[in-house]
């Protein structure tokens, strides 16, 4: 008897993505034949990761010109991407391998044309200009009533770029080590609130990820994050350094709260035009509900994980099913308890890590799943990328969860010298 017959799908693929070639290939198994599509120069920068694709996958170097003309003869039913710097080729090639009816809004990933639609929408309350050189700044600034502002690249993920401009000597410290002008905005900073229930170690920052498919929306979940950490001045070219540090699921929000962040989501990429793919939207809780942070065109890199834990979707193979044209149903039912990834940040960059602490050690604390990460004594803090640990925990609920989460903290905080 013949296998049955899968979609073939373009995956516009490059490194450090939400999901790497092995989490695609387990995802794809019975879901569609995955076709790699990679630009010359990820391919040329990343000999190695080529050699490990072509053993599993079909997989095409696009050419800087005559691209679409290649993948138009691929036979392909659509074309996704885990990666965000690929957010907009993948847009492009879907369109072109689907051909619908309605195009989707222009650049909708460039976080300047998401608050200038929303704005029309009245969906956010964030003024927002363009800066694309210094006078653009100064000028940018007073326009926006010399408020708190944000300074950050148009399209950019992971905090990078990002800095945060409390008055006129902050803007006049950009002008003197800022490198690289072009494609920035600035924007009001959003006045959070915090959680309004939980542990008071939670941050004020949740994210809804949904599934969009033609047929309409499902929200998959709401995650609790802990605070975002702001170093001031640490990162590169004048920028912030600016660091996640957790996720929880599900939020501890009030039901009545889940819902608002759902719906407003939704009215987001309603407005946005978002369809044929899963997305990871940041919301900030204020004292009047929720505002928009960002709206992120792509799988977040540790959430897939989480849901896997609770015995809930693969969201990997949710985003190939709807890419494909394909209707999946969420399966949210079979869910059960709280997981978490935990990732602080050293309160002190300077210096060498000191510690005693071992893996077998945080692995033996109640909820502790995996240590995929700790910085070890004598070792420059950027060797993990200024991390103290990377631990995933699970429990049977969310109080349980949260007893964890906070014994883990106290055991990194303790041993690494971080001041909360």
């Amino acid at each position: 008897m013949p296998e049955p017959v899968v979609p073939r799908l373009g995956v516009c693929h490059r490194p450090d993505g939400a999901a790497n070639l092995r989490e695609v290939y387990v995802a794809a198994q019975g879901v569609c034949e995955v076709v790699m599509l990679v630009r010359a120069g990820v391919a040329a920068a990343h000999p190695d990761v080529m050699r490990v694709a072509e053993r599993f996958f079909e997989c095409h170097v696009l050419p800087e010109r005559g691209y679409r003309e290649l993948v138009a003869s691929l036979g392909l039913r659509g074309v996704t991407t885990f990666h965000d710097d690929e957010l907009e080729l993948a847009d492009e090639l879907h369109a072109a391998a689907t051909d619908p009816a309605t195009g989707p809004v222009t650049d909708p990933w460039d976080k300047l044309v998401q608050r200038r639609l929303l704005n029309e929408h009245g969906l956010t309350s964030v003024g927002a200009v363009p800066v694309d050189e210094p006078e653009d700044l100064v000028k940018g600034f007073a326009a926006l009533g010399g408020r708190p502002c944000v300074l950050k690249p148009r399209r950019a993920a992971g905090g990078q770029g990002v800095a945060f401009l409390d008055d006129e000597r902050d803007v006049r410290r950009q002008l003197g080590r800022r490198h690289g002008w072009a494609g920035l905005m600035l924007e009001t900073r959003i006045d959070p609130a915090p959680h309004p229930t939980g542990p008071a170690w939670l941050g004020s920052l949740v994210s809804v990820e949904t599934l969009s498919a033609p047929a309409g929306r499902v929200h998959l979940g709401v995650l609790d994050k802990l605070p975002v950490a702001v170093t001031r001045g640490a990162g590169s070219a004048g920028a912030d350094a600016v660091h996640v540090q957790g996720d929880l699921l599900p939020s501890c929000l009030p039901e009545e709260r889940r819902r608002a962040a759902e719906e407003y989501t939704g009215r987001v990429l309603d407005v946005l035009g978002v369809r044929s793919r899963l997305t990871h939207t940041e919301l900030l809780i204020t004292a009047s509900g929720f505002e928009l942070l960002e709206v992120n065109g792509r799988l977040a890199g540790h959430t897939a994980r989480l849901f896997r834990l609770l015995d809930g979707p693969d969201l990997v193979a949710m985003a190939l099913r709807v890419a494909a044209g394909q209707a999946p149903e969420a399966g949210l039912t079979a869910m059960r308890g709280a997981a978490a990834g935990v990732f602080p940040t050293f309160a002190d960059r300077a210096g060498p890590v000191r510690t005693s602490l071992r893996r077998r050690e945080l692995r033996a604390l109640p909820g502790v799943c995996a240590v995929d990460e700790l910085a070890e004594d004598g070792a420059p803090k950027s060797a993990t990328q200024f991390r103290m640990a990377n631990v995933t925990l699970r429990a049977g609920d969310r109080p349980a969860l949260d007893a964890a989460v906070a014994r883990v903290l106290r055991v990194l905080e303790r041993e690494m010298g971080a001041e909360r």
